[in-house]
């Protein structure tokens, strides 16, 4: 473990218009990947939200030209990407979140948790995965899924030190990630880093409000609500210093709830 230079690449995104969105991407990479070891673009950030059908038409398996894109720029710019789109296995598609190295794909991450009417887009993730990466464990999750303790606690207890979070969270529930990632990152006591879209895209005003959260639940740099790109380096040591005194994963009891009535209006759970 050690220090991590993280940029949060908060931007308007082209729904439909790959080429559009990686030209943007690539001006990022460009600008900001010398100087730092990860940079993280929002949710489906190279595809965006199109229709069922469109989303549909434009996914790639993880071994497909935006895939390969992304290697490219990673091994040219020798820093690591975050970014996602829609990955299709066969009949099935995914909204995926990936992690790219200078060496290639490192990591992949299918949305085990779908926001409304996104059900009837693709279909639901069932693993989660971390891999070692700079000497650090990492895990990825992707926007709705923050809002579930679940999600992260599983990351975390896959042995992860820093969560990356690609977003696409939408007024009127903005403040509700930002909570919810300090949570997150608190209660497993990690880091999490999160990167949301901004700009009208169909229905929707994306609120931004990217956000780097440590293992206290500590904000340690934050976006406003523009187009910007932030960043911060961050000393993963301090997971281990902040579990020094207590440990939520070693310590937390794990038991097969089992309810039951034992008087007329009063339910007990046993474990």
């Amino acid at each position: 473990m050690g220090n991590v230079n993280i940029a949060l690449a908060q931007l308007v995104c082209k729904d439909g218009q790959v080429d559009k969105n990686l030209q943007v991407m690539d001006s990022v990479i460009k600008k900001y990947g010398a100087s730092h070891d990860i940079i993280v673009f929002p949710e489906t950030f190279t595809i965006g939200f199109p229709s069922r059908d469109i989303a549909r038409k434009l996914a790639e398996p993880l071994n497909g030209p935006i895939i390969k894109h992304i290697e490219r720029q990673a091994r040219e710019a020798n820093t690591s990407i975050v970014a996602g789109l829609y990955e299709r296995d066969e009949d099935s598609v995914y909204n995926t979140t990936v992690l790219v190295s200078p060496e290639g794909l490192q990591l992949s991450y299918r949305k085990t948790h779908l926001f409304m009417e996104e059900a009837e887009k693709v279909e639901t993730g069932n693993y989660f995965r971390t891999c070692n990466w700079h000497d650090t464990r990492v895990g990825l999750l992707i926007c709705y899924d923050c809002e579930f303790p679940e999600t992260a606690r599983a990351v975390a207890g896959l042995g992860a030190e820093l969560i990356l979070l690609t977003n696409g969270n939408m007024a009127p529930y903005g403040p509700v990630h930002r909570i919810a990632i300090q949570a997150r990152a608190q209660e497993n006591q990690i880091f999490v880093a999160m990167a949301n879209r901004v700009g009208v895209g169909g229905k929707y005003n994306f609120v931004g409000e990217s956000i780097i959260v440590n293992p206290y639940g500590e904000i340690v740099v934050a976006a406003g609500s523009d187009e910007e790109v932030i960043s911060s380096t961050i000393d993963t040591s301090m997971v281990e210093k902040s579990r020094r005194d207590y440990h939520y994963l070693n310590e937390r009891r794990l038991f097969k709830v089992e309810s039951r009535e034992i008087s007329p209006g009063v339910i007990e759970t046993k474990f």
